[in-house]
């Protein structure tokens, strides 16, 4: 099958590369984000992309590729709750997890796990069941996060990873289907407008929470497949959180919700 042709938007979550999680050089951190402001030497206000600025819950996501994260720090920033990368495909689980989400928790963040989807690399409730055996899992304690899917293209491969679109639909409700029987809730979905239209197009996984990258000043309002509003906003790369900054869409009592309620109503859809 034919690979198809996406926008420009650069696939922000692949497998770091061996020893960066444990030694990240400058390069690796400016690929994932910032340490912090002052591992980089300049003030947070530097970095603050206009849309930080906004009113309202403010967070992250990281990876491997930001190494050790001053927690502390990124809490006095203001960042209220974190994802971290927990695993890719069938095989790979990030050897910065735990000291990430133990890290993140320690600070007093409300934290979960993330999955990098591949499917060309085995089938939906394969993964899942990798992904919560290596951190994915959710529990109704108020400060874990449901876990968040990575759905974009991987460097090298087709954007859909050889399947058609009925397929990719199929593979992405299995593998929502699968969390939820498993945790009882639903996966936040992660993905960018282009990403989700080419491969997936106008369909989206019923109520399921839309974690939207779109890198801008004014909050988006062009999206994908059957979501008419966002829950999650990933703004930047570059700052002003480790990894990259994050908008919650609500005030103080939806977030409460979608952190603790089993039946949690998406925003979107």
């Amino acid at each position: 099958m034919a690979s198809l042709r996406l926008s420009s938007y650069r696939p922000k979550h692949l497998a770091e590369p061996p020893g960066s999680s444990t030694d990240p050089g400058r390069r690796s951190l400016l690929r994932g984000g910032v340490l912090s402001a002052a591992a980089l030497g300049v003030g947070a206000s530097a970095l603050a992309a206009p849309a930080a600025q906004a009113a309202g819950i403010h967070g992250q996501d990281v990876s491997g590729w930001q190494g050790e994260v001053d927690w502390a720090a990124q809490a006095a920033a203001g960042s209220r709750f974190a994802w971290v990368k927990a695993t890719e495909g069938r095989t790979y689980r990030s050897p910065a997890f735990d000291h990430q989400y133990r890290g993140a928790g320690d600070a007093g963040l409300v934290r979960g796990g993330y999955h990098f989807a591949r499917p060309d690399s085995g089938g939906p409730e394969e993964q899942v069941d990798f992904f919560l055996a290596n951190g994915g899992g959710w529990s109704d304690d108020g400060r874990t996060l449901p876990g968040m899917v990575d759905f974009e293209g991987y460097e090298g491969l087709p954007a859909d990873y050889g399947l058609g679109q009925q397929e990719m639909r199929e593979w992405i409700a299995t593998f929502s289907s699968r969390y939820r029987e498993a945790t009882t809730r639903r996966p936040v979905i992660y993905t960018n407008y282009y990403w989700w239209r080419d491969v997936v197009g106008d369909w989206t996984p019923k109520n399921s929470p839309l974690f939207l990258a779109a890198y801008q000043d004014a909050a988006p309002t062009r999206l994908p497949g059957r979501w008419w509003a966002w829950e999650l906003w990933q703004y930047s790369d570059s700052g002003p959180f480790a990894g990259d900054s994050v908008r919650w869409y609500g005030g103080e009592d939806s977030f409460a919700r979608f952190v603790g309620e089993k039946d949690y109503g998406a925003e979107g859809i």
